[in-house]
């Protein structure tokens, strides 16, 4: 929509100071995103009591990848579903249905019973894990989408990865609580074992649990109410409020804006404008969901082998003392690699730019994979486990100080808000098929860890290339992005006195 000046009351967002509703938007965002990251991981660490209650040994390896694998597969209609409906229906309409599926998936899971046990009580947690799936691929395109379109222009990349980066917390919670429960119960008789990985799947409700009142006092965001909407009244009312300022109605120019540009997802004015884009955004999650998901899921399986974690043992105690010993790597390792990744993304997007990182990354993930891979033997052999836990957690740390973070706050940048959704949905399910492409693959190459591994590596080395389709979206305004709205001409800082006064008109 060239020629057309931006809103008064998108430029009053783009250049608003941090103030206490960005940290709002953050937590209750990012709770979402903390159960997500629990609920997807934990299933990996009670596998092990899972099959030791049912299968009195290891879980036969389709029941394992039912188990591990169903969730990834929810998320795939969840993301194209609910970020359709959040270009549809509104942000907030929809935002509230997903954490309450979320909530009630994963009370479920925990609370699987049948009448015969063993592949009835599978298959009933299966059930409840398809749909926690769903409701967790439904947070993503919405948590990204309302971050981006609530946060300032100047700080919008560390805004969205500070929702993110709530995975890494929710990621070391999942270590956490599996250690602390399964200690609680090592003394006790082998047939309360049954409670633990159900304890263990439960707690992940709670956060999300208590952020549903406030995720659904948010206001719709003005970037939907004014420019899909056409409610430029609204917008300015939320937003004056949210932002303590007094921002005038934009009625007549909501009016004036050019209808013929709306292009749809599938016509031939989005395949030149964003063709390139989406096709950069879903290959580069695609191959790090590849990478990511089979790294972190099936840490214990690649740890046993190089002798961090003890064999699987039919006696119970070996068992949760397994469990003990696992969960504690996984909270060293998300702790020490993967976090400090999240909080580097965080302080750096702003300043370096999300495509540099995402390069950086993607290199710095196969330099450290291919320390992994090539001299495989030699960790085996010498037996040198520490030395190759420090380069897994380093892979982890340039994963989220890197494409794992990108791949998430770019899409909700670089489309069209009558589109970002929805396009942001696209590509985190076609991200999320390649977790499962990555999860499945691993269980059924035999654990040929080190042939997984170069494909890994060439999965990195894809992701690279297609980086290099992406636009650099650091300091631009999202309508400047997308050549909806012509950006506000004029100085940034006379106008943030203005706006950090309130009372005071936004300047024209």
């Amino acid at each position: 929509m060239a020629g057309n000046q931006q809103l008064r009351v998108l430029h009053a967002l783009d250049i608003a100071r941090t103030q206490l509703y960005h940290f709002i938007a953050i937590v209750i965002a990012g709770m979402g995103f903390f159960t997500d990251a629990y609920n997807l991981f934990s299933v990996s660490l009670v596998a092990d009591l899972l099959g030791h209650v049912y299968y009195h040994g290891e879980l036969p390896r389709n029941i394992h990848a039912a188990v591990t694998g169903i969730a990834l597969c929810g998320t795939v209609p969840g993301q194209l579903v609910f970020g359709w409906l959040g270009d549809k229906m509104g942000r907030k309409r929809v935002y509230g249905i997903t954490l309450l599926l979320m909530v009630v998936s994963s009370l479920a899971s925990g609370l699987s019973f049948s009448k015969r046990e063993g592949m009835n009580i599978i298959a009933v947690l299966c059930f409840f894990r398809f749909w926690l799936g769903v409701s967790i691929g439904g947070d993503y395109p919405l948590s990204a989408t309302i971050m981006s379109e609530y946060a300032n222009k100047r700080t919008r990349g560390a805004f969205i990865a500070a929702v993110f980066a709530m995975q890494g917390f929710g990621n070391l919670a999942a270590g956490i609580i599996g250690m602390i429960v399964s200690a609680a119960f090592k003394h006790s008789s082998a047939s309360k074992i049954d409670y633990a990985w159900r304890i263990i799947l439960m707690f992940g409700a709670i956060p999300a649990a208590l952020t549903y009142h406030w995720r659904m006092k948010m206001p719709e965001t003005a970037r939907y109410t004014a420019l899909i909407s056409k409610n430029a009244k609204k917008a300015a009312k939320d937003m004056s409020a949210l932002l303590n300022v007094n921002i005038t109605p934009d009625d007549e120019v909501i009016n004036e804006l050019p209808r013929q540009d709306e292009y749809g997802l599938f016509s031939f004015e989005f395949l030149h404008r964003h063709g390139l884009h989406l096709l950069g955004t879903t290959v580069c999650w695609f191959v790090l969901d590849v990478t990511f998901y089979s790294l972190n899921i099936f840490m214990k399986n690649i740890f046993t082998e190089v002798g961090l974690l003890p064999r699987l043992d039919s006696e119970y105690h070996h068992t949760l003392q397994r469990m003990i010993t696992m969960t504690a790597v996984h909270t060293f390792i998300s702790l020490c690699g993967a976090l400090p990744g999240y909080f580097f993304t965080v302080a750096f997007v702003d300043r370096i730019g999300r495509v540099k990182i995402q390069l950086i990354g993607f290199t710095m993930m196969t330099v450290f994979m291919l320390c992994l891979a090539i001299p495989y033997d030699q960790w085996l052999r010498h037996k040198n486990k520490y030395g190759f836990a420090v380069m897994y957690g380093l892979t982890f740390f340039f994963a989220n100080f890197g494409p794992n973070t990108t791949t998430f706050i770019i899409p909700a940048e670089i489309f069209p808000a009558r589109l970002r959704s929805t396009c942001h949905g696209i590509s985190g399910a076609v991200g999320k098929i390649g977790a499962i492409v990555g999860v499945f693959g691993f269980l059924y190459t035999e654990y040929h860890i080190r042939i997984f591994l170069f494909v890994l590596i060439g999965c990195n080395l894809v992701g690279f290339i297609f980086t290099l389709l992406l636009p650099e979206s650091k300091g631009k305004s999202l309508e400047d992005l997308t050549g909806e709205i012509e950006e506000f001409q004029e100085e940034d800082e006379g106008s943030e006195v203005a706006l950090s006064r309130p009372i005071h008109t936004v300047p024209l």
